[in-house]
């Protein structure tokens, strides 16, 4: 589901309890070097950046927590993401989510680095916790705002709500 229309704005702001896994679109439209946390640092070329999560609380670390958090520049840095989000040559474009309880971010960005032809952006980029090299994804193709989001929508349509997968 992609997030954008106020109505889903205002239901995600009122319930603040929904877990699930995420993939946030970044657009980043100059070379900058930004310094992430103990990773350290890195230049971030123009473009686009896929940054995959899961949210499994609730409250700040409820779906709708996460999503607010990365589309508010001001903050304290604590996540990896957070130096991207925070940062001026970078902006939110979008974010497509799946509600799930539980945590299926690996998988999601693998498929996505599949069917997007992405590459890893900085390794070990979100994936701390994980064996995947990161979960910060930067596609090949020069493609729209639009495109890329259609092309996650796909990826996470793979996923029955049905299934016990979710």
């Amino acid at each position: 589901m992609v997030l954008g229309k106020s109505f889903e704005l205002f239901v995600l702001r009122r319930r603040r309890s929904v877990k699930g896994t995420y993939t946030v679109l970044l657009s980043c439209k100059r070379r900058t070097v930004v310094r992430i946390g103990k990773l350290g640092i890195f230049r971030l070329e123009p473009g686009h950046y896929l940054y995959t999560g899961s949210a499994l609380g609730v409250g700040a670390v409820s779906l709708e927590g996460r999503i607010q958090r990365h589309n508010r520049r001001s903050k304290k840095l604590r996540w990896h993401i957070d130096y991207l989000t925070s940062n001026k040559n970078c902006k939110f474009v979008g974010v497509v989510y799946l509600v799930s309880s539980r945590s299926l971010e690996c998988r999601v960005n693998g498929l996505i680095q599949c069917s997007l032809h992405a590459i890893t952006a900085f390794p070990r980029f979100g994936s701390s916790d994980c064996s995947c090299s990161s979960h910060l994804l930067k596609p090949c193709a020069s493609l729209s705002d639009k495109e890329i989001l259609g092309k996650l929508e796909l990826v996470y349509g793979r996923f029955n709500p049905s299934s016990q997968d979710i």
